[in-house]
């Protein structure tokens, strides 16, 4: 019994533990946001480009983003460590996978002695054409543009692609932030986050002087 509480603690943890990620990575404050989607009087796109669809792998963080002709979602893998005993009627073991029969899920296991490692994977999307997601081409780039819960405010991510590698790269850096003021001449406020209305020329000098510079990169699959 003792052991068996033990583990259930265990996977109490391990969900936790995403749980807790899941809410920083909601709640990760954004250092500018846009009155317009960027860059200004640029036609938005109906879908992604078909030379950047496809899947991509971060080795690091063991997470892949899919790019589709509509979307983009990430895929994140983590591994965790069952007992069989601690399994209940739902849950079936067939050859190498774990089913669960109300929910349909299938995961692969490796069997050692009566624990079973499985690996769980979290899916959602990031990204998704329409009215508050708006895709543009610029410069050799696409930008993101997603708005705001208040739906006042945009923001842009960068997606680059060169020789089967992408990156995603937004604005992360307070010397990011201070290029953008001195570009568009906008004083600092209190305000966060720094709201800017920036001219297609203004946009295009902040991307030539390294903006957008820290990003997550994906190499393809």
């Amino acid at each position: 019994i003792f052991l068996k509480n033990i583990l259930k603690m265990k996977n109490l943890i391990f969900y936790l533990t995403i749980l807790l990620v899941i809410l920083c990575s909601c709640k990760k404050s954004e250092l500018v946001s846009f009155t317009e989607n960027q860059p200004e009087n640029v036609q938005a796109l109906k879908e992604f480009p078909k030379k950047y669809q496809g899947t991509y792998y971060n080795i690091d963080e063991k997470t892949e983003i899919t790019i589709s002709k509509y979307f983009i979602f990430t895929t994140t893998m983590s591994e965790d460590t069952i007992n069989i005993k601690d399994l209940d009627k739902n849950e079936i073991i067939k050859n190498d996978s774990l089913f669960k029969i109300k929910s349909k899920e299938k995961y692969r296991i490796k069997k050692i002695n009566d624990s079973l490692i499985t690996n769980y994977v979290f899916s959602d999307t990031i990204f998704k054409i329409g009215k508050t997601a708006v895709l543009k081409k610029f410069k050799g780039y696409l930008f993101l543009n997603k708005q705001t819960e208040n739906s006042e405010f945009w923001n842009v991510e960068k997606l680059q692609l060169s020789k089967g590698v992408v990156k995603l790269s937004n604005i992360e850096t307070l010397t990011e932030l201070e290029l953008l003021k001195n570009i568009t001449e906008k004083k600092s406020d209190t305000t966060k986050p720094f709201n800017v209305k920036p001219t297609k020329r203004q946009f295009r000098e902040f991307i030539n002087s390294n903006g957008f510079s820290n990003g997550k990169i994906y190499l393809k699959k």
